[in-house]
């Protein structure tokens, strides 16, 4: 039976290799069950011995497209790339693992398919429903399928250009239309850091952003603030656009120092 593999991407500046070692690093001490940490880049200096470097397969859209919707990640789909019967994981950089994602590859070998997080309501949306019955789409923050099974998803995006692509808004409303046998994660596995644990003001300025619950998997830092931006020194800000901080937060500034890499 294959290894699991865990996959991230790495490409252009925002997110330096330090990143990817950092959630190796977490992986390799929280993961009860052997893995395989792949690393899709454009610049595999300074990776951890472990994380294995693959190149980004080529695909048609030009490179000063690539950040209007993160359309690398489609790339993971393409065949050949794993074993066929895989599990495949594919996670953000900017992300907080809270324990063993073993029980999480156990669902995706039991139902198979492809798992993408449902997209967090905003408090608006939570509070009053009924005034904002807004969809909640898909979120690619934490992505698993079964390798061989998804490659319908290159075979509609490798060779489009950015007219065709654009109207389709980002890479993942582009698995949530093209994915087959789709499925959302568990509720309370995957949480958001700005909508599901960091407080409004006031609130904010008496209580830092609540610790993940003991029944989530991985917190997702989507936009900003990066895991760094809260672990940083005390009064400078970190910001999510209506919730911010201005300390470190407490449990994210621990797991930055069991796990990142000293700068």
């Amino acid at each position: 039976m294959s290894l699991p593999v865990f996959v991230c991407l790495k490409w252009g500046e925002r997110y330096p290799a330090r990143e990817a070692n950092t959630l190796f690093r977490a992986l390799s001490a929280l993961m009860s069950e052997p893995f395989r940490f792949v690393c899709l880049t454009d610049v595999a200096r300074g990776l951890d011995d472990g994380i294995e470097p693959m190149p980004i397969p080529d695909f048609a859209l030009e490179r000063a497209r690539w950040g209007h919707g993160m359309w690398p990640k489609l790339s993971v789909f393409k065949p050949g790339m794993f074993e066929p019967g895989t599990p495949v994981m594919l996670l953000d950089l900017d992300l907080v693992i809270t324990r063993d994602l073993a029980p999480v590859l156990e669902h995706l070998r039991r139902t198979g398919g492809l798992h993408i997080i449902h997209d967090w309501h905003d408090t608006h949306e939570r509070w009053f429903p009924k005034w904002f019955p807004n969809e909640r789409r898909s979120n690619s923050s934490v992505v698993g399928f079964i390798a061989g099974e998804q490659a319908q998803i290159w075979d509609a995006f490798h060779d489009k250009s950015w007219d065709i692509l654009r109207p389709q808004i980002n890479d993942q409303e582009f698995i949530h239309r093209h994915a087959e046998n789709r499925h959302f994660w568990p509720d309370g596995w995957m949480l958001s850091f700005k909508k599901s644990l960091a407080f409004h003001f006031p609130v904010n300025l008496l209580r830092e952003p609540s610790r993940p619950p003991e029944g989530s998997f991985i917190v997702c830092f989507h936009g900003r603030p990066d895991p760094e931006d809260c672990a940083g020194p005390p009064f400078r800000m970190w910001s999510g656009g209506e919730k911010f901080g201005f300390f470190p937060v407490s449990w994210i500034k621990r797991y930055r120092n069991a796990y990142a890499p000293p700068e």
